[in-house]
C-alpha cells in the first residue's frame, strides 16, 4: 500500500478469501484500504456472499474453492481429509488460471492453502492474511482441543510435559498434512516447502491480530501486525438498540457463520427469562421465546456496550468486538482454531470455554459473568 506504487500501470489486486462470512467481511475491510490507495480490487466469486461484495462496489472473478461446509465437518473431527491431492490440484490450477488471466500486481489470500503455489507458478507476489496463531513465529503452544480424544490423557500431565508433547505431535501433523503439497510441488516444478505452516505463508504476511493477545517471537521483515479487521455494515438498522430495556441483563449471542446454535437451545427455557437475549445470525430460529430477540445481522460495536455478556463461537472478529466493549465471553467453539482464540482470552481473563457445559454449568457461569469487572488488561485502548 505504498503511495509510491501509484505510478505503476497495473494496480489490480485479486483477493481469495476462504468461503466463510468472517473471511469475506475482514477481506472487505482490508480491500477498502487498498482501494483508497488507487487499486482496483476484485474478489473471488461467492454465491453466498456476493451481496456483501456488490454492496461495497467490488467486481468478482471465478476460480475453484474448497467446499467450506466439508472443511468445517472435517475440522470438527480433527481431520484434514479436505486437503487431499485431487482437490488441492483442482483449486491450484484454477487459481493459477485466474491469476494469469487478470495479471494482478499481487494477490491476497485469507486461509487459501493453494495460493502460494498458484502465485509462484504465475510469478505473482502473494500477500497472506493470517491469524496470529497460524504464524510460524507464534510465541505460545497451540493447545490440543478439549474435545480431542487425547485431551483427557494430556490434561493429566504437568503443563511443560503436555506442551512438549503437543508441539512435537503438531510438527509431525503439519508435515503429514503437507505431503500432498510436496507431491504437487515436485510434479509442477515448484520450490520445496517445509510444512503446512510454511505453505500458508506469503511473500508478505499480515497478522490481523493484536500482539497482546497473540504474541510472536522475533518476526522477519516480511511479517507485520495490522489492526484487527472490524467490519462495519452499510445501512444496517440499529434504531432498536437504544430502545432496549436495560432493567434486565442483556446477553448477546453471536455464533458467526460456523457456530452450532443447537448447543444453546437450552436458553429457550423459562429459567433464563431473567435475561434479555439478543441473537445475531440464528437463521434457523433455534433460539426463540419472549425473552429472545432475533436479528439476522447485528453491528456488535453498537450493541455490545448495552450488554453484560457475549456468548460466541470464538471467532476472530467476534472476540475483538467483545474486547473492544470490555465484555467477558463464554465461548462454544465449532473447531480447534476457534479454541486457540478462546485460550488467548482465558490467558488474559476475558473469556472461558463453555464446551461441554450442561444447563446447570451455564446458570452458574452466567451469574459469575454478570459480576465481571474490566481488568487492567482490557485491550480497548488498542482500538
Amino acid at each position: 500500500m505504498n503511495t509510491s506504487e501509484s505510478a505503476r500501470e497495473n494496480k489490480r489486486i485479486l483477493i481469495f478469501p476462504f468461503n466463510l462470512l468472517s473471511h469475506y467481511l475482514r477481506c472487505l475491510v482490508l480491500a477498502g484500504r487498498y482501494r483508497d490507495n488507487g487499486y482496483e480490487v476484485l474478489f473471488l466469486h461467492s454465491e453466498e456472499y456476493i451481496t456483501h461484495i456488490r454492496e461495497h462496489g467490488y467486481e468478482t472473478f471465478r476460480a475453484d474453492q474448497f467446499d467450506s461446509a466439508y472443511v468445517m465437518q472435517c475440522s470438527a473431527k480433527f481431520s484434514f481429509g479436505w486437503l487431499n491431492q485431487k482437490d488441492i490440484e483442482r483449486v491450484y490450477l484454477s487459481q493459477k488460471q485466474a491469476i494469469e488471466q487478470y495479471k494482478p500486481e499481487f494477490v491476497i489470500g485469507d486461509m487459501a492453502p493453494c495460493l502460494k503455489m498458484a502465485a509462484e507458478a504465475s510469478s505473482s507476489k502473494y500477500v497472506a492474511l493470517m491469524n496470529g496463531y497460524m504464524s510460524r513465529y507464534y510465541a505460545h503452544v497451540r493447545e490440543l482441543s478439549r474435545t480431542h480424544p487425547a485431551y483427557k490423557y494430556l490434561s493429566k500431565l504437568p503443563e511443560k510435559w503436555a506442551d512438549s508433547i503437543t508441539s512435537l505431535a503438531e510438527k509431525r501433523a503439519f508435515r503429514k498434512v503437507h505431503q500432498p503439497f510436496d507431491r504437487l510441488r515436485k510434479q509442477y516444478g515448484l520450490k520445496k516447502v517445509g510444512d503446512f505452516l510454511a505453505e500458508m505463508e506469503g511473500d508478505e504476511n499480515l497478522i490481523c491480530d493484536l500482539p497482546k493477545l497473540f504474541p510472536q517471537l522475533t518476526l522477519p521483515d516480511n511479517y507485520r501486525f495490522i489492526d484487527p479487521l472490524m467490519y462495519k455494515p452499510n445501512g444496517l438498522d440499529s434504531k432498536w438498540i437504544p430502545e432496549l430495556d436495560t432493567s434486565k441483563h442483556i446477553i448477546c449471542v453471536c455464533m458467526g457463520s460456523s457456530g452450532d446454535w443447537q448447543q444453546l437451545a437450552f436458553l429457550n427455557k423459562p429459567e433464563f427469562s431473567e435475561y434479555t437475549i439478543i441473537t445475531a445470525g440464528d437463521k434457523e430460529g433455534v433460539l426463540a421465546g419472549s425473552h429472545i430477540c432475533s436479528r439476522d445481522f447485528v453491528y456488535l460495536d453498537e450493541l455490545l456496550p448495552k450488554c453484560s455478556l457475549l456468548i460466541c463461537h470464538g471467532g476472530n472478529g467476534t472476540i475483538y468486538a467483545g474486547l473492544k466493549a470490555g465484555l467477558f465471553m463464554l465461548c462454544v467453539s465449532s473447531h480447534f482454531e476457534q479454541e486457540w482464540n478462546i485460550h488467548a482470552l482465558e490467558r488474559i481473563g476475558y473469556g472461558k470455554s463453555a464446551n461441554g457445559f450442561d444447563p446447570e454449568d451455564w446458570k452458574k457461569e452466567l451469574t459469575l459473568a454478570m459480576r465481571f469487572e474490566n481488568s487492567p488488561v482490557c485491550l480497548r485502548e488498542a482500538f
